[in-house]
């Protein structure tokens, strides 16, 4: 049997097939191999570095109500009248004044000398009025449902329409024409949802359900 020759032309062909083929393979892999380098633009941190600076998203939200006042001196000296308990546990929450006896609406603070009275919290400064008998007195509005109202200062820092912050001087604690009288002063009221509520049980109440 003859063995059968490719003619010239066919060789020809099957070379630049062949040729064709290896080039394509060459091309392709090249565009993969770039496409997985690193972006020299790029600039790569270690794990380690980016924990490392990574700082925690603080709330600032107060999770807790002050209380008026930062004097560690200061006392209660009347307490809130709460109509639910009996007359003997409200003996120290009624006021004489002028051969009358009144309940008391909010907390009567007194200190050994006179005292920063502050913002329970963040707030705005809505009225300030002076009183004949409690003195200077300081609203703030902090929500459409929270007043608080600090009364018997002797000092004023603040003006209505200022925005104040948790524990923002108001001004300073005063004197109070009540029973024998009171130096160095302060009968903070809390008014919430348009009821005026004992301070005492406002500062166990969590920030977050006194928004409006």
């Amino acid at each position: 049997m003859k063995k059968r020759k490719f003619r010239s032309w066919v060789r020809a062909f099957i070379f630049v097939f062949s040729i064709g083929i290896i080039t394509a393979g060459a091309i392709v892999s090249n565009k993969y191999f770039e496409s997985t380098k690193s972006d020299e633009s790029l600039h790569y941190v270690a794990e380690e570095v980016v924990e490392s600076n990574a700082q925690e998203v603080v709330d600032t939200t107060p999770q807790t109500i002050v209380k008026p006042y930062m004097d560690e001196t200061v006392t209660k000296s009347k307490d809130f009248y709460d109509s639910t308990r009996d007359e003997s546990s409200n003996e120290n929450a009624v006021i004489y004044y002028k051969n009358t006896y009144m309940q008391n609406t909010g907390v009567l603070y007194t200190g050994e000398q006179e005292f920063d009275v502050v913002s329970v919290l963040d707030g705005t400064v809505t009225s300030i009025t002076k009183d004949e008998i409690l003195g200077n007195v300081v609203e703030v509005t902090h929500s459409n449902n929270l007043i608080t109202s600090y009364h018997c200062l002797s000092s004023v820092n603040v003006k209505v329409g200022d925005a104040v912050s948790q524990n923002f001087v108001l001004g300073r604690s005063g004197s109070v024409e009540i029973d024998k009288g009171y130096g160095n002063a302060l009968l903070f009221e809390v008014n919430y949802k348009g009821q005026i509520i004992n301070p005492e049980d406002f500062y166990q109440m969590n920030p977050s359900e006194l928004e409006a």
